[in-house]
Parts: structure tokens; sequence; C-alpha cells
């Protein structure tokens, strides 16, 4: 999949680096800390229920890892010893202090086609190829902790020309300062921000790096498709989703829109761990929103609403939409509405979920204009919302009434009569794992003040500053 190539030095390992097998750390289930870890904390749930809560939940794991030990997808990594390095100018057990950022110093590797920058602190000597898109390509190294030393899987983001527009800086500018604030289980955060280049003008390149999480729930579910084999039954279907909107109802007290909920961007472990990754499109939530970009989420995953009507105007609704096509995905293992184009996407959404209504109509005359209501009607005159429960039970006749009814209240034309986030925790198909003292949200939305017109120059500024600013934090790399 890859090719490393050596351009300088060796990497400066930490001396904990280089005493570990080159295996990725077993990442705990974050939920799992809670279900075993942290049993004396209060859920107010009497002890009876807790336990039989805890229960669902650890049967749920232990059926995930006796599949996989079963020689599917996620299949432990050979231990091969770690390349030796360079000793860092420290002690055995000593955790550098930081430097400022300008003073940091860099390895240069080549992946595939791609040069990266990997700062001292950091193992080198195996990067792994993640993926990659429009706005950056990923790779998986090793670092460690300056807090308690413990070795870090993470994935260090290059950002694809992240100046080479107003609209692509602005977005740098959001998923960078998004990362920095998130802190949250099932949400990504940002470990380390930098940049290679020592001053302001010969700024061009930088990098996010992030905890890695996993493989993505996108290459699971190719997975299972390619090799006729369902490695995720409809248990592990419903934590999944839990987690998902467990996350979402976090990101949403944020004042926040994900805006590319997609399989691609949800990660999952071999424990059923999920987390929330890619903000580059996300954006906050205005009061009276304007100018939103209409060309947002893998188109197999946008709403009605972004695809047709109220453009411009759209809101955290349209990933609770996301949500349901990708639970529905899981559930009858293939995509709901794989569109090829807009109007065979807005023609599959129509053949489920039947036409608009008369209040609908309405609504979409009122927020666009007569003539979008017109084209509205021409598109879908007709036709009527299929029976779920039929429907999905020809893909999956083990689905329970819970989770189609789950699935008929997310997928909802007009996103006013859609379950919000926090509807859909408490619905019943969630009922095992909904707890709301264990789903927390933000102390205050956030204000990013990410949409007053500056050039691409004063964006350039701004997220120079950021990254000169970024200090990390006990469990971030450090700066050496």
């Amino acid at each position: 999949l890859y090719n490393s190539v050596r351009f300088s030095a060796p990497s400066r390992l930490h001396p904990a680096l280089r005493r570990i097998p080159c295996r990725e750390p077993g990442r705990s289930l974050r939920m799992g800390n809670h279900i075993f870890k942290q049993g004396d904390r209060s859920s107010g749930k009497s002890s009876d229920e807790e336990r039989q809560r805890r229960r669902r939940k650890r049967d749920c794991l232990d059926l995930f890892s006796r599949r996989r030990r079963r020689g599917h997808w996620m299949e432990e990594e050979e231990a091969t010893p770690v390349a030796d390095g360079g000793a860092m100018d420290i002690g055995e057990d000593e955790v550098p202090a930081t430097v400022p950022q300008t003073q940091r110093r860099f390895n240069v590797t080549q992946v595939q086609t791609l040069h990266y920058h990997i700062p001292h602190g950091y193992d080198d000597s195996n990067l792994e190829y993640l993926g990659g898109g429009s706005y950056g390509n990923v790779v998986k190294a090793r670092a460690v902790a300056r807090g308690d030393g413990k070795i870090l899987t993470v994935a260090v983001k290059k950002m694809h020309h992240p100046f080479g527009s107003v609209n692509t800086a602005r977005r740098v500018f959001r998923e960078i300062r998004l990362l920095q604030l998130m802190r949250h289980d099932n949400v990504i955060r940002a470990l380390d921000l930098y940049s290679p280049d020592k001053d302001f003008a010969s700024f061009g390149d930088m990098y996010v790096v992030t905890e890695y999480a996993g493989h993505s729930l996108y290459e699971v579910l190719k997975n299972q498709r390619e090799n006729n084999v369902i490695h995720l039954q409809l248990e592990h279907v419903k934590f999944i989703l839990y987690q998902l909107l467990r996350g979402l109802k976090y990101i949403h007290s944020a004042n926040v829109m994900h805006r590319d909920l997609k399989p691609s961007n949800l990660s999952l472990t071999s424990s059923c761990d999920l987390t929330v990754l890619d903000f580059g499109l996300a954006r906050t939530v205005e009061k009276v929103p304007h100018g939103m970009s209409t060309y947002v989420m893998t188109r197999w995953y946008r709403s009605p609403e972004v695809i047709y009507w109220k453009i411009g105007s759209y809101d955290k609704q349209a990933d609770v939409w996301s949500v349901g096509c990708i639970a529905a995905e899981m559930m009858i293992n293939q995509p709901l509405f794989p569109g090829e184009s807009t109007n065979s996407q807005y023609d599959m959404i129509t053949a489920l979920c039947g036409a608009p209504d008369q209040e609908l109509l309405q609504k979409i005359e009122v927020n666009n204009s007569g003539q979008i209501r017109q084209v509205i009607e021409r598109l879908s005159h007709g036709r009527e919302r299929r029976d779920f429960y039929a429907y999905f039970r020809k893909f999956n006749p083990e689905l329970t009434d819970d989770a189609i009814s789950f699935l008929d209240q997310m997928l909802q034309l007009d996103p006013e009569r859609r379950l919000t986030v926090e509807q859909a925790l408490q619905h019943e198909y969630l009922s095992d794992y909904h707890d709301t003292k264990d789903e927390p949200i933000v102390a205050e939305p956030y204000t990013l003040e990410d949409n007053v017109e500056y050039t691409i120059q004063d964006w350039k500024k701004i997220i120079w500053n950021e990254i000169q600013n970024y200090k990390g934090d006990e469990g971030s790399p450090p700066f050496i």
C-alpha cells in the first residue's frame, strides 16, 4: 500500500518507543471504561438495572471480539521489534519539555508520492498510509505522550493546499479550532498542530495530528459486502448508533453541524469503540443562517433539504438524516440511497419516503419560491411513503419493530418532523444504552467567528497564530 523512503537522519525516538514492540496499543473502549472500571459512578438506575445494562454491553463486546478472533477483519498485528533510532537527549524515563513551535525539528519521509514532515519525538520508521481526500492525506505513526509517557498511535494529516482559496482556508480554520475545542469520548480531538515552516513568510504546509481511532466503518461494511460475511451483528449496530448519537449530541450542543457524516468519517476499534472524525466541512449554526454550501456530505447521505429545498438554511437535522442513512446501511448491509446523480438521489429518496405533503410543500415555497415548489412537486408527484416494516424486513427479517421505527422517524422528509438527536437517544430502540447522565454536552455553545470575510492572507495569518499558540496538553506528544 505504501513505500516508505527515508530522506534524513534516523528518528530521535523517546526511549519508551524503543522498548515496545511495533504493534498498536490496545485502546480501551471508553464506554467500556464506564462500564467496567467506573462501576461506582452513579447512573440514576437501581443496582439490578445497572448490572443488567452493563451485562448487555459486555455481551455485545464479547460477541464482537469472538468474531474478530475467528480470523475476520480486525486481526491483531504481529509483534515486531521497533527499529532502533537515535536516542533523545533525555533520561530514560524523562518526558522532554516543550519548545516553541518554530524550534521543533522534523524528519522527512515519503509515503506513496507524498513527503511528510514528521516531528522528532514521533516514530516515523514505519508510517502507514491511511487514505486521503480533497483536503488532506493521512498516515499512521506512533508518538509518546508528554504526561505519562503513554505510547500513542496517531493519525497525521497533511493538509492539501490549505490556502488555495478563501473557502479552503476558512475550512482549515474551522477544523483546527473545533478539533482543539472538542472533548468527548466519541469525538476526535487534536493532539498536535504544526508546520515545518520556520516563519510566516514561508508558511505553506501544515499538519493536524489526532489519535488513531481504528478502522473506518466504511472499510468494515465494504469488507462485509465483498466477502459475504457479517461482522456487525444487530446488537453491534445498536451500540454503534448509540455512540454516534451520543457524540452528535455533544457536537450539536456546541452549536456545530458536522455536515459530512458518512461511514468513512466514523471509526471503530476492535472493541466496537466509535469515534466521529473529520470536521473539515463542519460549521457553527447561526441564528439566521446564510450562504451555506449545498455541496456537502457524500451524496448518498445527504438530506433532501440539502439537495433541493431550503438551500442555504438547513440546520442540524441534516445530520440526523445522515445518521438514518448510516443506520439503514448497517442494518441491511447495503447503501440505502446510492444515487449516481443529484436527480437519481432524490428519486431514490422519494421512492421510499414518498413525495412531500402539502404542509411541507408550503414550507418549501415560503423558504424558497413557488418555482422550487413546482419543481419538487413535478419530480415526486403521486409517490407515497412505503411501509418501512415490510420494506426493510425484505432485506433483513431479523430487524425488530423498534429498529424499523427508529429508521422511520429519522428518515422523515420534513426536518421538523425528524427526530432530534436527543429524541433519537430516548427512542425505545436505544433503551439498553441510553443514560442521560452519561451523555455530556458542552458548557456553552462555541463561537468561532468563522463567517467574517477575510482575505486568504488574513486567514493564513490567523492559522499561523493558531499553530504558534498551540501548546498541547498532558496527552499530547512533546515539542522537541
